[in-house]
């Protein structure tokens, strides 16, 4: 028997030291763009010489990359408003209709994930040319919604299903209007999901690049396509120090989307009870 024990805990032992390895080996990467971010010389170096902020204070400081975030900020916005609020559109007419023509929706939802992402890119691009060009931001969000629709849809709607249809129809018989009901009912139970769909449109639209690279001019640039142009021409720390911030951002998005799915769960309990 202990025999069997101690065969159990080398096991464990294997399988935990497998899963921290392969863990080490996903962040290194990741880790190592702290140090060369704090290089003072022009050539990037995982061991640089002499500690410095000088990259942060060129980016932090630049016209070029303050513009890119401000570009891919406004962009990556507007393109989350409009995958989530046609994603959840389009998850309640799939988990509540009962028409011949819902998987036709749902196939329709799903078709900028079933075709290269080139192809968005050159549709938009081809939208872009019936338009001024300053308006030629607002079809870059167009195309990086279309991106994020197919998750937000899915995500929405797998919200929805999770609902207990006996709730909602408690609360009609209840006296409650279709705007009563979804603000006071559906709404808080579904914010979860909502809440997370936006939060991955949003990463899937600000990290987009062949959209923007297709649309970019003089003056209109986002990030990605700044990083692109970066990394083709110069190459310097100021990547690493754009990727820094980056990686900051997502971990303050993971914590605050983890305070909102637990201020979520707390008001559905509350509407439960």
């Amino acid at each position: 028997m202990s025999k069997r024990r101690t065969i159990a805990r080398l096991g464990e032992y294997l399988h935990a030291g497998y899963a921290w390895l392969v863990l080490a080996m996903l962040l290194l990467p990741l880790v190592a763009l702290i140090p060369i971010s704090l290089g003072d010389s022009a050539t990037m170096s995982a061991f640089p010489d002499r500690i410095s902020l000088r990259w942060y204070r060129e980016v932090l400081g630049g016209s070029d990359w303050q513009s890119a975030f401000s570009w891919s900020l406004l962009t990556a916005s507007v393109a989350t408003v409009i995958s989530t609020t046609i994603g959840y559109l389009a998850a309640y007419a799939i988990v509540h209709s009962e028409t011949r023509l819902k998987s036709m929706l749902e196939i329709l939802m799903l078709m900028p994930m079933m075709v290269p992402t080139v192809i968005v890119a050159f549709s938009t691009y081809m939208l872009a040319t019936w338009i001024p060009l300053d308006g030629r931001w607002l079809v870059i969000s167009i195309g990086q919604g279309l991106l994020g629709l197919p998750i937000a849809t899915l995500i929405i709607a797998a919200s929805l299903r999770g609902i207990d249809p006996t709730l909602i129809s408690a609360a009609v018989s209840l006296g409650g209007d279709r705007r009563q009901v979804f603000r006071m009912v559906t709404l808080p139970m579904a914010m979860h999901g909502i809440l997370s769909a936006a939060a991955l449109s949003f990463l899937i639209a600000f990290d987009e690049l062949l959209i923007a690279l297709f649309l970019t001019r003089p003056g209109l640039e986002t990030l990605p396509v700044r990083i692109f142009d970066s990394v083709t021409y110069e190459l310097t720390p100021a990547i690493a120090v754009v990727s820094v911030f980056l990686m900051a951002l997502i971990c303050l998005a993971l914590l605050a989307g983890a305070v909102v799915r637990k201020v979520a769960a707390i008001s559905e309990a509350r509407v439960v009870r």
